[in-house]
């Protein structure tokens, strides 16, 4: 593992609730009942994040358009496009976006960003894109509307994908896991009180985090489990924290922006 130069410009991370839900334990983590613990409810929010480098900003996954079209029973909180401009972001103005990978709740707005880079996973790519051409997105969490956005960006020069570990910014390196999908992407981010993993969907809540309990969405179970090691691992060696990708919790653990923002973002850095 390479080491990562410090960044000159100190990183500020914000992460941004859009919608929510509430589900259970043995609903979401993956046969929940072999563990022999009690049941209990989880909330769920579904979240992006912002990386500020001074006048630069970053954003990890997008959100999606919960009211038109509710997939499983999400409460929507504030959309994307309200959100940023809560937070004084105009979508024109965004440099990167990295999508953890190509579900609708991560790539969904993507559109939006006609000037970011976007960086994606080489696997994600591949295994989605596959699927788009042999008509095969049928029941999954992907549309064709939502990987057009890739498609265009590919079109115009701004498709980055990776296929190893890769600063993509100064203070910025992901780290391609699978498991959930098969292109995941993990970032570590240098922040300015600390560094960060944002986990996106490589661990959606805590308990995966602590005990390396599988979610129950994988293309690859075993990958999974191996993501969830490398977490821990690369955590270990770095001293980051992990935030993980849709636990409400970390809206308890961290405070909130200062503004008209506030009941929406909070800030991790």
């Amino acid at each position: 593992m390479s080491e990562t130069a410090a960044p000159s410009v100190p990183l500020e991370v914000v992460q941004v609730t859009y919608g929510e839900r509430v589900t259970q334990k043995s609903v979401v983590l993956h046969d929940y009942a072999a563990y022999g613990r009690p049941d209990g409810d989880l909330r769920m929010d579904y979240n992006f994040w912002i990386i500020r480098a001074g006048d630069t900003v970053i954003l990890k996954d997008t959100g999606y358009d919960i009211s038109a079209r509710d997939w499983l029973g999400e409460q929507v909180v504030k959309d994307t496009p309200e959100a940023l401009e809560l937070l004084g972001i105009d979508p024109a103005g965004v440099t990167m976006v990295i999508t953890s990978h190509f579900h609708y709740d991560h790539i969904g707005y993507l559109g939006l960003f006609t000037n970011a880079q976007v960086v994606s996973g080489t696997a994600e790519y591949e295994y989605w894109f596959g699927k788009w051409d042999n008509s095969q997105l049928e029941g999954e969490f992907t549309i064709a509307e939502h990987l057009e956005a890739v498609r265009r960006a590919e079109r115009e020069g701004r498709l980055r994908l990776v296929s190893e570990e890769t600063e993509v910014f100064p203070g910025i390196t992901v780290y391609p896991v699978g498991g959930h999908c098969p292109g995941e992407l993990l970032t570590l981010v240098r922040a300015q009180s600390g560094p960060l993993i944002l986990a996106s969907d490589a661990a959606h809540f805590y308990e995966q985090i602590e005990n390396e309990w599988p979610f129950f969405a994988f293309t690859d179970l075993g990958q999974m489990r191996s993501a969830l090691s490398f977490i821990n691992k690369l955590a270990g060696e770095t001293g980051a924290t992990v935030i993980p990708g849709h636990d409400g919790r970390v809206r308890e653990k961290f405070p909130p922006v200062e503004g008209p923002a506030s009941d929406i973002a909070t800030v991790l850095s």
